[in-house]
């Protein structure tokens, strides 16, 4: 890849998940942001504002190849590629200080965006930056109008990974959250040993993570109907950005001890575009440059 090579169109900088259909625009438009946030972390090119929407591009373009069968390994080598040579043309060259430059003008606008939709095979993410909006990332399960997310919490700054759910019956004694383990399954899991199914599937419990909702809390929803909303712990965050975008993860709501019905119940999320998601939710608000001051009052008449 040649240094002009670094350049690209204005509008595939930050451009909305969407407008990314063809599969050898979509490499291009990942290897070039790869090779500039390579060269971002040798000169420190960016602010945390650009640099978050530029991860966030990143993450996505990876996600739009990877349901483009592309494979983990064949990325992976041409991400190392990109990296080392982007490094190699050191802070000062023309391309890389053209594309930094490109980038900047380009965030100004993109940072006034507040709202983006984050599709995926089976369903989509919301992600909101504004801070009246308390979920920063969501999915909605439709059946059920339970959710899962990112939550921003009212005492705090930090959103945290939670779900929601209508607060009808009783309230459950637990939530888990079931996912792979990386650790005793290195390969993503796309529902069966032989590959993808139709339906959602997450990791069998024998080669997944267990994550335990530890705070419970009622609130309301956004027509201000009571909900149960169930906080997990930031570790959890981690495991589900490890995912394959491809692959699913569950909720299994297990029921109260004095409750008639006794079986546990269920509901999947894909894993999509999440990183991508909370990367976008985390941009900083725009920041504009202060009103001049008014000009000094006249001198009082004598």
């Amino acid at each position: 890849m040649s240094g002009r090579a670094l350049t690209f169109a204005l509008a595939a900088l930050f451009a909305a998940p969407a407008a990314l259909a063809d599969t050898a625009a979509v490499q291009r438009t990942w290897l070039e942001r790869v090779a500039i946030s390579a060269a971002d972390k040798s000169c420190n090119l960016f602010s945390e504002g650009e640099r978050l929407a530029l991860q966030s591009g990143i993450y996505q373009a990876e996600g739009e190849l990877l349901r483009a069968n592309k494979t983990s390994a064949e990325m992976e080598k041409l991400a190392a590629e990109v990296t080392a040579h982007a490094r190699s043309l050191g802070c000062a060259h023309p391309s890389v200080v053209e594309v930094a430059a490109t980038i900047r003008s380009s965030y100004r606008q993109f940072a006034k965006t507040s709202y983006l939709e984050y599709p995926a095979a089976r369903s989509t993410w919301g992600a909101s930056r504004s801070e009246h909006d308390r979920w920063a990332v969501s999915q909605t399960d439709k059946l059920t109008n339970v959710v899962l997310g990112m939550r921003r919490t009212k005492d705090t700054d930090v959103i945290r990974l939670a779900i929601s759910m209508p607060a009808k019956g009783m309230e459950p004694s637990s939530v888990q959250l079931v996912l792979r383990d990386p650790a005793k399954m290195p390969e993503p899991w796309f529902g069966s040993i032989a590959g993808q199914t139709k339906e959602l599937s997450a990791a069998p419990r024998s080669i997944a993570k267990v994550e335990w909702a530890g705070e419970i809390r009622k609130g309301k929803d956004a027509v201000g109907d009571p909900i149960w909303i169930f906080y997990f712990s930031a570790a959890a965050i981690a495991h589900l950005e490890a995912l394959d975008p491809r692959e699913a993860v569950r909720l299994d709501f297990v029921p109260s001890q004095r409750a008639k019905d006794q079986k546990v119940k269920s509901v999947s999320f894909e894993v999509g575009d999440f990183r991508a998601a909370v990367a976008f939710a985390q941009i900083p608000p725009p920041e504009y440059p202060a009103p001049q001051e008014t000009a000094a009052a006249a001198p009082a008449a004598h």
